[in-house]
């Protein structure tokens, strides 16, 4: 009865709160960039630690990716965007940008798996998180609709990331943390986050100077402090492959002067932290249980194989949690590797969950649920790329770029991590995409202009025509005398 209490909370922020504040502020642009500054802040959820900005219906205890009917605030900052820009500009305003049904057609696929579910209501609260995450895809998507908003939201993740950079810094070297999580739930996820937005903070700082470039450059450097701080294997690896990609890809874009010299700024400074840091790094890499942690991961990834093959429609969305303790089987295989190594077998101790995001997505969901992921990411990818050679040598090319490699190396990490199911991940690639979106839809105006000025020179000069110029001067044309005035007497 506690927990049903929530309930009117919930409808009060959603049916009553957001979209009032909205339409009051249709046509306020100052609240319409507080909101959406507020939304871009809270994507970090914490302040100075770890918290989960909103609140929770029905909550039970389970180690799967959903915990109950989440309900965050930052997705009542997009509802309040969508009613505002609904109402404030709706010629220009698009319920369903591009991209959208892309995601929606995941979500669906995924919830297929609700028919061979082995728990239902884990599927329900699964649904709820994603579907609900697509409000700020939408948002994004509405607010930016030119390039002085694309270098708000630059200017708004910058805060941010400065921000959390702060509150790393301090975790160690004033509370001495080995390893920062920051506002985060997990190193991992801190580190994943930072590379997603630290490319594109890098990206915009190399593209056509801006007031916002030295700013967000800051910020990158800052996103180099965190990566640093959190001694995620992976995610140092990751965050120097991308910051090489992004470095190259604006090179090929425009090689100005300005980019060589801050491409080699980055690699001396880049030089000196690395010789500050290596004990510390190395250190890391030869940490005591890395070899049992690849084990485990092996171990799980081996159990999510035998799960899509007893259910091709997958176990069920947030369900792999549930099927891998007993008395299913999929876990036994781990309860024997730990016994032939002498380690303590409890059977009624919950196992972890498959890091991988895409042997989760398998397991969970089936096939039909990991070709809507393959289809959406691959799409959004490509319209990255186009956009990158339509855009070549101005601020949405650059732009373009950092998200290309943001958000491909954090496809790629996922082999090893599944953080883009975690909340503050999935928010910030729920606002790429949904600037992504509006990019593709900039890109296809430009090539229907295009085509239409084309279309108009053709009309008013075809290709084969020729125009003949005579040397001779022209004849002078014959000048009329002035008629009498007529007589006014008879």
């Amino acid at each position: 009865m506690k927990e049903f209490l929530k309930l009117p909370l919930f409808i009060f922020l959603f049916v009553v709160f957001a979209p009032l504040l909205g339409i009051l502020i249709r046509k306020s642009l100052f609240w319409q960039r507080l909101i959406f500054f507020a939304l871009c802040f809270s994507t970090i959820q914490g302040f100075l630690k770890y918290a989960e900005v909103g609140f929770t219906i029905l909550p039970y205890e389970y180690r799967g990716h959903a915990r109950g009917f989440h309900v965050f605030f930052a997705e009542v900052f997009a509802w309040t965007l969508v009613v505002a820009r609904c109402f404030g500009d709706w010629k220009n305003f698009k319920l369903f940008p591009p991209g959208l049904g892309l995601y929606l057609l995941y979500c669906t696929l995924s919830f297929l798996s609700i028919f061979s579910a082995v728990n239902q209501q884990h599927v329900w609260t699964a649904a709820f998180k994603f579907y609900g995450a697509a409000v700020i895809l939408v948002a994004a998507y509405n607010y930016v609709r030119n390039e002085k908003e694309l270098k708000f939201f630059i200017g708004c993740m910058s805060v941010t990331m400065l921000w959390e950079a702060f509150v790393v810094l301090k975790m160690k070297y004033v509370d001495h943390i080995y390893q920062v999580m920051g506002t985060f739930e997990h190193q991992n996820s801190l580190s994943m986050f930072t590379s997603m937005i630290g490319m594109v903070l890098l990206a915009f700082s190399l593209g056509p100077r801006t007031n916002t470039s030295a700013f967000a450059f800051l910020a990158f450097i800052g996103c180099a402090a965190i990566s640093q701080s959190t001694l995620s294997r992976a995610g140092l690896a990751v965050f120097a492959f991308g910051t090489v990609m992004v470095l190259l890809l604006s090179l090929w874009d425009k090689p100005t002067k300005r980019r060589w010299a801050l491409t080699g700024a980055l690699a001396t400074v880049g030089a000196i932290g690395l010789a500050f840091t290596l004990d510390t790094i190395v250190a890391r890499f030869n940490d005591y249980g890395n070899q049992e942690s690849a084990m485990t991961r092996k171990n799980l990834n081996k159990a999510a194989w035998m799960m899509v093959q007893d259910y091709p429609t997958g176990v069920g969305w947030n369900n792999f949690a549930r099927v891998i303790n007993h008395p299913y089987p999929y876990g036994d295989h781990i309860d024997r590797w730990h016994m032939m190594h002498g380690n303590p077998v409890d059977r009624n101790y919950p196992k972890g969950v498959v890091e991988s995001w895409y042997y989760l997505t398998l397991s969970e969901t089936g096939w039909q649920g990991l070709f809507g992921l393959l289809v959406m990411i691959g799409t959004f990818l490509w319209w990255n790329v186009r956009a990158i050679w339509a855009f070549r040598g101005t601020l949405l090319g650059a732009v373009s770029i950092g998200i290309f490699v943001g958000c491909g190396i954090n496809y790629g990490q996922s082999l090893l991590e599944r953080v883009l199911t975690q909340p503050r991940n999935l928010f910030l690639w729920m606002l790429l995409l949904g600037i992504t979106g509006k990019i593709e839809w900039m890109r296809r105006q430009k090539v229907k202009e295009d085509r239409e000025a084309a279309r108009g020179r053709n009309v008013r000069r075809p290709k084969f025509e020729r125009v003949q110029v005579s040397i001779d001067p022209p004849e002078p044309k014959p000048v009329r005398a002035k008629r009498a005035p007529r007589s006014t007497t008879a």
